[in-house]
């Protein structure tokens, strides 16, 4: 069945899947500038309440500025998103109605330069989401080995390319220096795989840098137990977990993820399932929403955006502790 030729844009899908309650209790897991942070107080007034954590200081601090007139409606973290557990005792709250995790680089931290984000950036790469961490994509692209560079760059497939890419790194650098900077590391990846003018695509450089950000901030790893945590957080038989995903790498782990805790059995498919193992969520969406085209042209940088949304599922005590003899 095809999709509706206007669909409302991904925020109001976000606050959609979330199922917004008034009293309810939620948590933005990466609040950055707030924006989805804003609707979902709007849409729990006037008693919601809202837990949202960063890991990035300057983020946090923005968010604070944009959330102020929602008052103690708010409790603001700085933390990652694996961190929910600690954060929600902090905040005295047992279990919650919702969790957004966006793992979107907001467009304030590409257009500092001096955080080393963007290909453009000539300050001494860095790349660092909390900078209370001590490693930053200078150690990455000028310590690691070609081996451990080949790793890094497997988020983004290619594997030919990345083995260049790779081994062109450590020949510069072993030849002439270090890489000090973005815009240096981009002219050397772009001039690897001769594709040296972009125009309205995307840097060539671009994939890459994206893996080294990953390599930096753990973003796979971190991606994956915050999915883990946060449906343990969640209120049984009805909180919702949404998360917005940027690119395939991720949209593939959530996928994953999800389909996991929807059948998390491991018994083989022909016979009875005897390992007991219960299905911990529900996927609302049979594959995750995009922006429709009226949206991508308003918002170019929405193209690559997708949502995906689960439901907690509630279970007896019987189901908890006896295996499931047929499937």
């Amino acid at each position: 069945m095809s999709r509706p030729q206007h669909q409302p844009a991904m925020p109001e899908q976000v606050i959609a899947h979330l199922d917004i309650r008034p009293a309810g209790t939620y948590v933005d897991a990466t609040v950055g500038g707030a924006g989805h942070a804003q609707l979902i107080l709007a849409a729990s007034a006037p008693d919601g309440r809202l837990i949202a954590l960063d890991r990035d200081e300057e983020a946090l601090a923005m968010a604070r500025a944009h959330l102020t007139r929602f008052g103690e409606r708010v409790q603001l973290f700085h933390q990652r998103f694996s961190e929910l557990p600690r954060v929600l005792a902090e905040a005295q709250s047992e279990r919650v109605d919702g969790v957004l995790i966006d793992t979107g680089i907001s467009m304030d931290q590409m257009l500092d330069l001096e955080r080393g984000f963007s290909f453009q950036s000539p300050h001494r790469l860095d790349m660092r989401m909390d900078r209370r961490q001590k490693l930053t994509a200078y150690e990455v692209v000028n310590t690691y080995a070609y081996e451990q560079l080949c790793d890094v760059f497997k988020v983004v497939g290619r594997g030919r390319e990345a083995r260049k890419v790779a081994a062109r790194i450590v020949s510069f650098r072993e030849g002439i220096g270090p890489i000090q900077s973005p815009a240096q590391l981009a002219e050397l990846i772009a001039a690897t795989v001769n594709r040296r003018r972009w125009g309205k695509k995307r840097h060539p450089a671009s994939r890459w840098l994206m893996a080294i950000r990953a390599e930096v901030n753990d973003e796979l790893g971190e991606l994956c137990r915050g999915l883990q945590v946060a449906i343990k957080a969640l209120q049984p038989a009805q909180g919702r977990l949404v998360v917005l995903t940027w690119a395939s790498h991720e949209h593939r782990l959530v996928r994953r993820e999800l389909r996991r805790l929807q059948n998390p059995c491991t018994c083989l498919p022909a016979l009875p399932c005897i390992c007991g193992k219960q299905p911990l969520a529900e996927v609302l969406l049979p594959k995750p929403l995009s922006p429709d085209a009226s949206e991508v042209s308003r918002n170019r940088a929405a193209r690559s955006c997708r949502l995906h949304a689960a439901r907690v599922l509630g279970l007896s005590t019987g189901q908890r502790n006896g295996p499931v003899m047929v499937r």
